[in-house]
């Protein structure tokens, strides 16, 4: 029984794609893994103080992103350090116009409803007075 191949895997785009995923993929990683199996095996049949040395360098390289990494986390903490001190010191001076205008609008606000319910009570006060006149006689 003769097998229908897909219309897509007949083109030349298709093709190169293959052509490429072995070349450029596939070869690469065979060679890599093949270069490390070799070096661990020249590594493994050598002498304990090759190994030692070799696991020290080893250490050495493993090392060097730790630090590096380590050494911008440093920079941006100090960073941070030196801003919150800024910010400390700005703080002061800003919470106390914060405070002031903070007044300023309670103040305001205090007059606006006293403004609105005093002719209420000058009313009720006037009402009250005179029921109380009246209720007298």
């Amino acid at each position: 029984m003769k097998k229908n191949i897909p219309p897509f895997l007949k083109t030349a785009s298709y093709k190169a794609h293959r052509r490429d995923l072995i070349w450029q993929i596939l070869v690469p990683i065979l060679i890599a893994a093949l270069f490390v199996i070799a070096i661990s095996v020249v590594v493994a049949t050598g002498t304990n103080a090759t190994a030692s040395l070799w696991a020290d360098i080893s250490i050495i390289w493993l090392l060097i992103p730790l630090l590096f990494i380590s050494f911008i986390l440093l920079l941006i903490l100090g960073g941070l350090i030196y801003g919150i001190t800024m910010l400390i010191k700005a703080t002061p001076i800003y919470t106390q116009k914060l405070y002031k205008f903070i007044r300023l609008v309670t103040q305001k606000i205090e007059n606006v409803a006293d403004a609105t319910a005093k002719p209420i009570f000058f009313v009720e006060g006037i009402s009250a007075g005179i029921k109380r006149f009246f209720q007298q006689k």
